[in-house]
């Protein structure tokens, strides 16, 4: 069940500057409806500008090294392609989003979850025979085939929220800090505290959201495994209009997703 991880691929590619991408805005839906709703739209932040084609170009990293730099660890498709779950927090101006995504690979089943600015958490739960949607608002359940399109907007909206901190990863400085253990094994540190400066000058149409005039303080962590996966990255820009980047950290082992308690099977189909 890799359904999720096909969209963390393709923002991943596009963020190592590959041209091309779809539509400008994306968001969860009403639970059972394709329409984009309000709220998640990527347009005017540096994942909008990417997705509408207007990629980073890698700058001071080196991504021949054999050792993983933040950018290229970032911009690798093979980062998340065996990320069992993701969970992030899109910091954007004066609101904040979360997207979760878990996979139960051994019993095939996946939960994702999206809590917009105001706090309401809607959730999407799938398993082989059936997929169920819980509307955060109204705490109606929806049920569809496992072929269904219900859910199709909050599973990208909770996917692209989760990852959306990488896509501030190549608008910091990164300076190697030190180093940590993650499940055993030796990790990398870097942390950042200003801007990339190559990186917005070659980039001038990328929309941030803010001015660079207006960046009060940069505050960025990321820890990177041996075998060149993301472990955490939390990115902080705070400027004028409020905080920008957001915290993800992302698994990779094994993990077991219980049937939620909201879900009734005697309604799936």
């Amino acid at each position: 069940m890799r359904k999720l991880t096909v969209v963390v691929v393709a923002a991943m590619i596009l963020l190592a500057g590959c041209s091309g991408g779809g539509g400008g805005t994306a968001s969860p839906t009403e639970e059972g409806t394709d329409a984009p709703a309000t709220g998640t739209s990527t347009e005017g932040t540096p994942a909008g500008d990417l997705i509408e084609g207007t990629p980073m170009e890698p700058t001071t990293d080196d991504d021949s090294s054999s050792e993983p730099t933040p950018l290229s660890a970032a911009s690798s498709d093979d980062s998340l392609a065996e990320a069992t779950e993701i969970d992030g927090t899109w910091y954007n101006g004066t609101e904040q989003t979360r997207g979760v995504t878990r996979n139960d690979t051994s019993n095939n089943r996946e939960l994702v979850k999206y809590t917009d600015e105001s706090g309401t958490t809607s959730a999407m739960y799938t398993t082989e025979d059936y997929v169920a949607v819980r509307n955060g608002t109204t705490g109606d359940v929806e049920y569809g085939g496992p072929d269904s399109f219900i859910g199709s907007g909050l599973r990208f909206g909770a996917g692209f929220t989760a990852i959306a901190p990488l896509f501030y990863v190549g608008v910091v400085e990164w300076e190697q800090s030190g180093t940590t253990t993650v499940d055993g094994e030796q990790a990398v540190v870097y942390e950042s505290s200003s801007l990339n400066e190559t990186t917005l000058s070659n980039n001038q149409n990328l929309d941030l959201g803010f001015e660079q005039s207006e960046v009060q303080s940069v505050d960025g962590e990321i820890v990177i495994r041996s075998d060149g996966r993301i472990d955490s990255v939390t990115i902080e820009i705070e400027a004028a209009g409020g905080t920008y980047g957001g915290e993800t950290s992302i698994e990779y082992d094994d993990i077991t997703v219980p049937q939620p308690d909201w879900v009734d099977e005697s309604e799936a189909p």
